[in-house]
Formats: structure tokens, sequence, C-alpha cells
């Protein structure tokens, strides 16, 4: 019973099966959003089904988080193991059975043949030395020749089976494994992966000690953002720096078990500092709110007067440059101000701008089956090129009297009539 169970999975429509229904399933992660939150889908699916709210069946069946349910990982699985059998049960066997030479001895073998020549003679010799120049691996038994060439493609189909177990087996893995932070942190701060966003069901979090040192912008002409970096440092349990790089987008940092991507920026608020009569001075650091538009990131804060009969300004900030706009209460514009300026002095009382605190949005993230992926992929790039090599076979067999040739090809047969119509003009009479 288990051999037969083998070899059903080991069938061809069974794995296609497989794979059209992990595809539809994929296709509903695409159209449901995942990982979101209860009170999302009970919000947006509220539909009734059999008097059952819509969100209750995507919620029971695992619809929300498909990527990471049981089920999925069963029908990875179940491919996979279909295209082991299949490689082990039926290709293997196929690849030992292609190696071996047979002689065709009788005519009606060579009548089943796609192209075949009768002739009277032929010029055994010139005709063998001419399979060798063509690459073919030739064997004679009496009056008889066998060649082929091209078995390397056969190799093809097992290779392109292996690649895909690979690749399932990283997906699975990373899946099960692995895990995504988000941090936004201000810039010369020390910190920890505490914001995990997504991770498996058996992950472990590697409690690095990271510090950013720097973060900075630039701008297009036209004041948009071209590139933002993060000068950012890894640090031993002793605080001790022992790997640094400047990480932009599309450059992340690669480690051996995180790779750290630049993905945002912000502003967190302003140092300022407090003085009067030019001798007590006071660093203050003062908060700030982000606005949501369509267009662009803007932060906003309020200024408190510091002192009586004054009133207070309206901290607008656009980009990262170092420059804020002041308005007064009333949304009237008053002037900006870039780090050093002073932002007012009144009776030698005021506030002078230190800096603008920016943060540096980081996504760390953990992914074991990474390497099985790319090895994946890689092989079956390798496969599908060899899979185009054709597989062809050349059989003979002459007597004093009658000569019969014959041969047949899994690909490019137009090429192939062409050199098997060049042996018939020049070694058959």
């Amino acid at each position: 019973m288990i051999k037969r169970f083998f070899k059903y999975l080991a069938n061809l429509k069974l794995a296609i099966l497989i794979l059209l229904v992990i595809s539809l399933v994929i296709s509903i992660g695409t159209i449901i959003e995942q990982n979101k939150e209860i009170i999302f889908y009970q919000k947006n699916y509220s539909t009734l089904i059999f008097n059952l709210p819509l969100w209750r069946i995507l919620l029971f069946f695992g619809l929300n988080n498909i990527y990471s349910a049981w089920w999925f990982f069963f029908l990875l699985g179940l491919l996979g193991l279909s295209l082991a059998c299949c490689t082990i049960i039926q290709q293997l066997p196929t690849l030992k059975f292609s190696r071996r030479y047979y002689f065709y001895k009788q005519i009606n073998q060579y009548n089943k043949l796609q192209t075949k020549i009768n002739a009277i003679k032929v010029f055994p010799s010139h005709l063998s030395h001419t399979l060798l120049n063509k690459q073919y691996s030739l064997f004679q038994q009496s009056n008889s020749f066998y060649a082929y060439k091209g078995l390397i493609s056969r190799v093809g189909p097992i290779v392109v089976h292996l690649s895909i177990i690979c690749i399932l087996a990283g997906s699975t893995l990373g899946a099960l494994k692995g895990f995504n932070s988000q941090e936004l942190i201000p810039k010369t701060e020390v910190f920890h992966i505490q914001n995990v966003i997504k991770n498996g069901f058996f992950s472990s979090i590697n409690q690095k000690t990271f510090r950013v040192n720097d973060f900075w912008s630039i701008y297009t002409t036209n004041g948009l953002i071209k590139q933002f970096y993060t000068d950012f440092s890894i640090l031993n349990g002793n605080g001790k720096e022992i790997q640094r790089k400047t990480i932009s987008v599309n450059n992340p940092l690669l480690l051996k078990d995180l790779i750290i991507y630049q993905t945002d920026w912000g502003i967190l608020g302003l140092r300022l500092k407090y003085f009067k009569d030019n001798t007590s001075r006071v660093s203050l650091q003062l908060p700030i709110s982000k606005i949501n538009t369509s267009n662009q990131k803007i932060w906003i804060s309020s200024l408190p007067s510091v002192q009586k009969n004054t009133n207070s300004f309206i901290v607008l900030i656009k980009d990262n440059r170092g420059q804020i706009s002041l308005y007064n209460n009333e949304g009237k514009f008053i002037k900006s101000s870039n780090i050093g300026d002073m932002i007012y002095n009144i009776d030698n009382i005021g506030l002078n701008l230190i800096d603008v605190i920016s943060s540096t949005g980081i996504q760390i993230k953990s992914d074991p089956g990474i390497q099985l992926i790319y090895f994946g992929f890689f092989f079956l790039i390798f496969s599908s090129l060899i899979s185009y090599i054709s597989f062809s076979e050349f059989w003979l067999l002459y007597s004093p009297m009658k000569v019969i040739s014959g041969g047949k090809t899994n690909r490019a047969k137009v090429k192939y009539n062409l050199e098997f119509l060049n042996f018939k003009q020049s070694f058959f009479g």
C-alpha cells in the first residue's frame, strides 16, 4: 500500500492539480488583505453568508494569514513530496535507461522511427568518424551501430524538480523561523530589536545591539528626496563597534542571519536652547507631530512663549534639511529658521534652534531559508537552459545486400532531419 501511495503521488496530473490549488490560494491572498487587525476584517468583511459574517469565515479558515496557515504548509509539502516521488520513481529510471545502449536488429523496429534510410551500401568507418565529430557517443556490435548525444538534457527535468523542492523548503523554513521587525530610531541612539511585526512559529529573536550614528537625506533640484542614508553600527556586548556601514534604499546591510534595510525617515522633535541675559542657558526638547497628507510629509508643533505678553508660534517642518517655518496663531507666516539661528530675542530673552531630531526607519529581517531559495532559482534557470538541448539517437543495421538506418530526437526536429539527410547523401549508396 505504501508503494502504491508513492506511485500515486508521482503522478504528473496530481502535481499539476496541487500546483493549481496553490496558485488559486495565492491569488486569494492577493485579494484579501493579509495580517491585519481583527477590527479591520470586521469593518470591511461584514457581509452575511448563511447567517454568518464573512469575516468570521475568513478568520476560521485562516484566509487572513494564508502564507502562515498550517494547511498552506501542507499543500507546499504535498507538492514537494509529489515532485520527489516523481523524480525517484520516474525521472531517475528514465535517465538510467537513456544511458543504456541498445541495438535494433529487426526491420519493424526501424519502421517506428521518425526518420529512416533504406540503401544498398554504407561506408561505416566514415560514418562513425563523422558521428564522433558531431559529439555522438557511438557503440558497435557486429553489423549494428547505435549512437546518441545530448544526454544532459535528460538531467533537466530532475534538476527542475529538485530546484522547486529547494524553493518550497526555503520558503517554508523562512515562514516558520524568520521574522520581520520595523524600527523608527532617532540618530545617535542605541537600540535592540523590539517592534516585531511578523514572526514564524519557531522564530527566535537574536538580540544584537545596534547604533544609529547619523542620518541624512539628499534632495533633487525640485525639492524631492533623491536618497536617504543611515550610518549604522553593530555593537558587541561591551558596546564596542564590530561592524559599520552606511545603508540606503536598495543598499542594505547584510549580516550572517539578518538583513537591515533603509525604509523610511521621520522627525521626532526639536532641540532648543533657552537663554536669559546671555548667562542662564537651558536646553529644551520640543516634541513634534506628523500630519498625514497625500503629497508630502509635514510635521507640526507649537512653540510656547518664554516671556509674558508674547505670543506662541506654530512650527512647521517639511523636510530634513534643518529648516523650520514659523507662523503666528492666525496662521500667518513669520519667518524661516535654520539650525544655529536665533528664533527670537526680546529683551535678552530668547530661543536658539540647536538641532532637528530626525529618525530613520529601519527594517530588520531574518530569513533562514533565503539561501535555499536562491540556490533553487539558480538551478531552475540552469535546468531550463539544458532542457532545450536535444536528445538525439541514431541506429544502423547493414549487411552485404541491404542497409537500413533510422533516428529520432525530442527537440529541434528540423535541424536533425537536415543532419540525417546529410548522412544519407554522404555515406549511403
